[in-house]
């Protein structure tokens, strides 16, 4: 097949106006302007998408696609208190086909706002459904919790008892490879979230870096999002040390970052992705570099959190691996990349001169929608270690890709197609999703997932919720 449109971004090199992306068995096999792609290649079926542009499938580096039943439901609330809630709707309030119904309606967004690949933290299992069912390429981050240090051996045998269930459950959805639904399965790959440094004892980090390290899965740890965070890893005190107080449980003060604190537990390493990274040090970006990790920017979710911005400018600068991330929409309220995109661009970071080798000449100098592109694709990819396989439009890389609709009185006229996706697009413009080479959304309409029956069902738990006070 050969996709062409009014433009194609690579995103990897320049964009091509009238350009065109042949396919190959799930593949891309060639990407130049559309005369020389079909004279190569005249017995393909060709589409047209004019008036659009083609652009790799987004990278959405940090979902909780299990907690999409959970939006707008938990607002204006501090963020202690919002953890508590959370905590307690999930666990008291919704049952397990609530979170896979929550689940499929998270991938039914993330598929119609142009999402192809998410970095999910799941805790029950509902997302590794949700992908398979949908097609939508992702890894699956196994959360682990407990801050009780006695109980780390006992946790720690409960992951590897999930992590054995969970890559089943993979082998038992991929019995043919001619299988569409089947063949998903290898669209997934497995990893594991300690959670936080408030939720995860120090014993148990450490369990738990050797033991992925050994098994090669990489990790995703929630650090330096908040000021109470900071307040419990560096002194010791706060509605966290409280918390855990008030559960008999013991807690020192490590008198550190907890970016450092996670640096002396030897858990930072390649393949090591941090969420939120609101509130680093300078000392930090350091460590950050030196250990090879990479970051996942969720500029919405920090803000409406309360917690902040990340210093964006410095952790570019500093050629940190960085990829975009909508959180949870429990904290976001949609999964629009598109949004974040522009939030990144719009980093208070930019504007904001400091001394030292990694200040720029000018705010914003090095940064512009090119690198905002970049981030929610190909440094997506990066930053979950996909970037050999996905995040721009490449000879033999999947076919994993979008096309956007840039007709709209909100996007014309169009002189550069990079500045009207990242400025001026919006998730609604998406008018194609394809994974793999298979089409998960074209027409207005999802071909994977059946949304009417979703809605209805989200109609019935959303009585419930309703019954329930969330304060």
């Amino acid at each position: 097949m050969i996709l062409s449109a009014s433009w194609v971004i690579p995103v990897s090199s320049p964009p091509i106006a009238e350009g065109a992306v042949a396919l190959n068995g799930g593949r891309i096999q060639d990407v130049g302007p559309t005369a020389e792609i079909l004279r190569r290649y005249p017995d393909r079926e060709a589409r047209d998408f004019r008036g659009a542009a083609l652009l790799p499938g987004l990278v959405n580096v940090h979902s909780h696609l299990e907690l999409t039943l959970l939006r707008g439901y938990l607002e204006n609330l501090r963020f202690w208190d919002w953890i508590r809630h959370l905590t307690r709707t999930k666990y008291e309030l919704l049952t397990r086909e609530d979170l896979r119904v929550s689940a499929l309606a998270g991938a039914c967004e993330a598929i119609r706002s142009g999402v192809t690949t998410l970095g999910d933290a799941m805790d029950l299992g509902a997302s590794l459904d949700a992908l398979t069912a949908s097609g939508l390429r992702g890894v699956l981050y196994q959360e682990i919790f407990s801050p009780r240090p006695e109980e780390a051996g006992e946790r720690l045998a409960e992951l590897e008892l999930k992590l054995a269930n969970l890559a089943e459950r993979i082998g038992c959805t991929s019995a043919r490879p001619d299988d569409p639904a089947g063949g998903r399965s290898a669209r997934v790959v497995l990893g594991v979230s300690p959670h936080a440094p408030f939720s995860v004892s120090g014993p148990l980090f450490r369990k738990v870096g050797r033991w992925a390290a050994s098994r090669g899965l990489p990790v995703c740890i929630h650090v330096a999002e908040s000021e109470e965070e900071s307040l419990l890893i560096e002194e010791g005190r706060g509605p966290m040390a409280e918390a855990l107080r008030s559960r008999g449980i013991h807690w020192s003060a490590a008198g550190c970052t907890p970016v450092q604190y996670l640096h002396r537990l030897e858990i930072l390493a390649p393949g090591t992705l941090l969420v939120h990274c609101v509130r680093l040090q300078p000392s930090d970006l350091h460590v950050l570099k030196q250990c090879g990790v990479s970051v996942a920017h969720c500029p919405k979710s920090n803000w409406k959190l309360g917690h902040g911005w990340m210093d964006l400018k410095q952790v570019f600068q500093a050629g940190i691996p960085l990829g975009l991330g909508s959180d949870s929409v429990a904290s976001n309220n949609s999964m629009d990349l598109f949004e974040e995109m522009r939030f990144s661009l719009f980093s208070p970071s930019w504007t904001i001169r400091r001394e030292g080798p990694l200040d720029a000449s000018s705010p914003g100098e090095g940064f512009a929608a090119e690198q905002a592109l970049r981030l929610a694709t190909l440094g997506g990819a990066e930053a979950l270690g996909l970037s050999g396989s996905i995040g721009s439009l490449e000879s033999g890389k999947q076919a994993d890709l979008v096309a956007v609709d840039l007709t709209g009185m909100h996007t014309i006229p169009v002189f550069s197609p990079v500045t009207a996706i990242v400025h001026s697009a919006r998730a609604s413009d998406v008018i194609l999703t394809m994974v793999g080479g298979e089409v998960l959304f074209e027409k207005g309409s999802l071909t994977t997932l059946d949304e009417v029956d979703l809605k209805k069902r989200i109609g019935k738990i959303l009585q419930k919720m309703k019954s329930a006070d969330p304060a």
